[in-house]
């Protein structure tokens, strides 16, 4: 009963600090999502080939693998409100390169100078997100955690449709492709704005230790943070359901255009069936779990969420069965279902959204309260890391894999494929219920030293 004025939005909305890196992560997460596809629209006009979009969509994933580690440490050392100003305007000095590069380099130097700085801007972002997500609970506190973490997967959401699908496409089409590298700037100059008004975290959280290089004091305090998570039955529980979750994302955004246009036999556009039923679902799971989050056991409904997410992705593949059996598009075989058709795929689309925004929002604010200040930068950077781990095979492979087998087998084996994850979980949790702690003895200790973090 007394945490109840801490619970819903108003209280995070009010907090002055909170906003301004709410809204830099609405604009830098957006402009991060829009230059993807501002980089892939202009291989595609300056190339024209498939390889050519393979090694772009290599240099804006691969960075999250080799650099997230490293920017864990440096989010641990320094004081976060630097991080997040600095890799803000270095992303700036990088979308003013692009410009740069099209208007005085041609031929292969323009398109060396093209994939340097892609991968150059997307090893800047594995700096800001852990800073982000580190920075959370010390301007809101650990009681309104899950009101804050709602807002933020919320907008993650929405800044990946607006800036895949709305500012992308709209700035290449009215402004072309240099135009829209000049709005993203801005946009990034904007959000170094915004979080250059936030206060110092001024403690200095972890000193450098032990003796050797740097080189080895970094690889050390890697280790420690890997050390940590693998220790915590909790943060390895709830880190697993963040990076499926993710994964489903992806997949999601990945096959909806073809689920439109090819299985249901509607415009590319007309993906908007499936995302705006998920966006939807987002927007009421966020309000919910914000609201009542607290009276949830977080782990065990992220291992329903997780089902439910699984059972939504397998019965969309089944509503394609009849595609898939014909090879030709559904409301070609069938003229008169159109919204029969477009009501199950909306509903299914909803659930989607609600399961998975639900699962993020739980499992995010386990890891951000299980973790203390002085290592929760590197253990957000291992979840970063392995997100991209889990994310490049589907990017990479999935349209090729659903070209072959079709687009609605592809979605059954992702159902399959996640519930029997759910169901993996659920025992692994069940077990580790029942294994009783020693009397007395804390799960995580709220404030260990180093020596403990080691341990």
């Amino acid at each position: 009963m007394s945490q109840a004025p801490s619970q819903g939005f108003r209280p995070v909305l009010a907090n002055s600090n909170f906003r301004a890196l709410w809204v830099a992560q609405l604009l830098a997460q957006t402009s991060q999502h829009a230059i993807h596809f501002i980089q892939m629209v202009l291989i595609e006009q300056l190339t024209g080939s498939a390889v050519q979009l393979g090694l772009i969509i290599l240099a804006f994933t691969l960075p999250g693998v080799i650099f997230s580690p490293i920017a864990g440490v440096v989010v641990d050392r320094f004081p976060k409100k630097y991080v997040l100003v600095a890799s803000n305007l270095i992303r700036v000095l990088c979308v003013a390169g692009y410009i740069v590069a099209l208007n005085r380099l041609s031929g292969t130097w323009q398109l060396l100078a093209i994939y340097t700085l892609t991968f150059l801007t997307a090893s800047v972002a594995q700096f800001f997100s852990p800073a982000e997500a580190a920075t959370i609970p010390l301007l809101v506190g650990e009681d309104r955690l899950l009101a804050a973490n709602s807002l933020f997967t919320l907008t993650m959401a929405i800044s990946q449709v607006i800036g895949l699908l709305i500012l992308g496409p709209l700035a290449v089409s009215l402004v072309s492709v240099q135009g829209g590298f000049a709005i993203i700037g801005l946009m990034y100059l904007a959000a170094a704005i915004l979080v250059s008004t936030l206060p110092r975290d001024t403690r200095l959280l972890v000193a450098p230790s032990g003796k050797g290089s740097k080189w080895g004091a970094v690889w050390r305090e890697i280790r420690e943070g890997w050390r940590f998570v693998s220790a915590r039955a909790k943060i390895r529980t709830a880190m697993f359901q963040v990076v499926v979750v993710t994964t489903l994302v992806m997949v999601m955004a990945m096959l909806a255009p073809g689920y439109a246009a090819r299985v249901l036999g509607l415009p590319p556009q007309s993906a908007v069936i499936v995302f705006a039923p998920a966006g939807l679902g987002m927007l009421l799971a966020t309000g919910i779990v914000g609201r009542w989050g607290q009276l949830l056991a977080r782990i065990s409904f992220g291992n329903i969420g997780l089902a439910l997410a699984g059972l939504a992705f397998g019965a969309l593949g089944l509503l394609g069965l009849d595609y898939q059996r014909l090879l030709e598009p559904i409301l070609e075989v069938y003229p008169r279902a159109p919204l029969s058709l477009a009501s199950a795929t909306m509903a299914l689309g909803f659930v989607m959204g609600f399961s998975m925004s639900a699962v993020t929002i739980l499992a995010q604010t386990t890891i951000q309260q299980e973790s203390p200040p002085q290592i929760r930068g590197r253990v957000f950077s291992a979840q970063f890391m392995l997100n991209n781990l889990a994310g490049i095979p589907p990017m990479l492979v999935l349209g090729g894999v659903a070209d072959a087998v079709g687009i609605p087998r592809v979605l059954e084996v992702v159902g399959l494929a996640t519930l029997a994850l759910a169901v993996s979980s659920t025992v692994i949790t069940g077990r580790l219920r029942g294994q009783v702690a020693p009397r007395g003895t804390p799960a995580t200790p709220i404030n260990p030293t180093p020596e403990e973090m080691k341990r």
